[in-house]
């Protein structure tokens, strides 16, 4: 895929890709205005029967990940062409495909202000951008959310898994998935500062809670603390060809979902 450098357009072609995936609903939440530029953050909607489980998928948190917008692009166009198709039968997916257009425009992890918007989510006035977000999400309940992000860094795939019941972790089935696949995974046994297995980062083991304290509460936190029993974070190397990295998102979200059906089930 060819790497689209305008937040406008970018999210152009996800509105008809989304339109044409069968979206639901496409909602503008509000709008993120800088430098003479307005771009809308939005929320799309597949829905299926409201008992079935609830899915969060957001993206670009950060402007200098471009993976995570261009591997939602990828998965809108592909969408009947995917097992997508048949996971779409059995859960409802809100999806926020852009949440950082101003970044995404300079190139930058922060916003046009500056501000790292994955370190806002306990703060009593928070960007815009984020309570955009929390005013949507408060009040919601998920049965996972799953978050497309990069490392500059990196030299392979990996992942946080947060949730509570440590018997049934999803996390090593897409490390599986990928490796199946030819794709590389990040092995070292610290990773941002906190243990790792195999490319697996749990949260809550090796960093306490007066880190979060201290930098800022992320939107997986967030999200885990508001109600939501499991979230995965899903960490592409930058280093790799664009094509790559979201192919890296892709099996890793179908993988998640692939699991979270069939825990349902059982």
């Amino acid at each position: 895929m060819e790497q689209i450098f305008d937040p406008g357009t970018l999210l152009k072609e996800m509105t008809s890709a989304a339109e044409k995936a069968g979206a639901n609903k496409i909602r503008v939440k509000g709008q993120v205005a800088w430098e003479g530029k307005s771009v809308p953050i939005l929320k799309i909607l597949f829905r299926s029967k409201p008992e079935n489980p609830r899915v969060l998928l957001s993206a670009g948190i950060h402007g200098d990940e471009p993976a995570g917008p261009h591997s939602v692009l990828s998965l809108l166009r592909a969408w009947k062409e995917t097992p997508l198709s048949t996971f779409l039968q059995e859960i409802n997916l809100d999806l926020f495909p852009m949440i950082n257009p101003s970044g995404l425009d300079k190139n930058t992890r922060e916003n046009a202000a500056g501000i790292d918007l994955n370190r806002e989510f306990a703060k009593g006035h928070p960007a815009h951008e984020v309570r955009l977000l929390m005013n949507d999400l408060r009040h919601r309940r998920y049965d996972l959310s799953v978050e497309f992000h990069e490392d500059i860094d990196a030299r392979g795939f990996y992942l946080y898994e947060h949730f509570p019941d440590a018997k049934d972790p999803f996390a090593p089935s897409i490390i599986s998935r990928l490796e199946e696949n030819g794709l590389t995974i990040l092995k070292d046994p610290v990773i941002e500062g906190m243990p790792a297995q195999n490319g697996i980062i749990h949260p809550g083991k090796g960093r306490k809670r007066s880190h979060f304290r201290r930098h800022g509460w992320p939107m997986a936190i967030y999200m885990f603390r508001h109600g939501t029993p499991r979230t995965i974070t899903l960490e592409t190397p930058t280093t790799a060809p664009l094509d790559q990295r979201i192919r890296m998102h892709r099996l890793a979200f179908e993988t998640a979902l692939e699991k979270l059906l069939q825990s349902k089930k059982m």
